[in-house]
């Protein structure tokens, strides 16, 4: 963040390749081996190993071929290159003290959601003050609102990408449905 006069300006990163984790196992469920996937996505079979292997990092521009020739149970690898890549999106719950799976993934985000929602009602008071009235005392509830609502936004992202891969859906094109959706009632242009 960075003061100019009456005007803050805020910066966001975006980093031009990301390591992922996750390619071998999607080669896998995809039935794709390094030389077919080299061909789907027109990279070379050595740069295909050096991705699988974490040797070398996935370059932005080719994130959607990867997405593309491996389009089964990709969820966990567009919510990982988004968050690696970009850096305002969650990354994905991969702890070994959660259970990855969709019941126990829905039973974690209520809480979570409560949480949000009560910091939300927290803040109103300090998102009613004008900014110029603001007292440092007042950005406590306010900071406590966004923390809570990414710990939220964690656990509903990767609730939406498990129920995703249990279901078969594609996250992408449920996205795009919606997007359609709120742009046609004017939330989203």
């Amino acid at each position: 963040m960075t003061e100019m006069g009456n005007t803050t300006i805020y910066r966001v990163v975006i980093h031009k390749s990301a390591s992922i984790n996750n390619l071998p196992k999607l080669m896998k469920l995809n039935r794709v081996n390094s030389t077919e996937l080299a061909n789907k996505t027109g990279y070379t079979q050595s740069y295909i190993s050096k991705l699988a292997n974490q040797k070398t990092p996935l370059q932005f521009d080719s994130a959607q071929a990867f997405l593309k020739a491996l389009p089964k149970q990709n969820q966990f690898m567009a919510l990982q290159i988004s968050n690696k890549l970009v850096g305002i999106t969650t990354p994905v719950i991969d702890g070994d003290r959660i259970m990855k799976e969709p019941l126990a993934m829905a039973v974690k985000t209520m809480p979570e959601l409560s949480q949000a929602l009560e910091a939300i009602q927290n803040a109103l008071d300090e998102l009613t003050i004008p900014k110029e009235d603001l007292k440092l005392k007042d950005f406590d509830d306010p900071k406590e609102l966004v923390y809570q609502s990414y710990d939220a936004v964690l656990y509903l992202m990767n609730l939406i990408a498990f129920i995703s891969r249990g279901f078969d859906f594609s996250m992408q094109d449920m996205l795009i449905e919606r997007h359609k959706l709120w742009s046609h009632e004017g939330i989203t242009k």
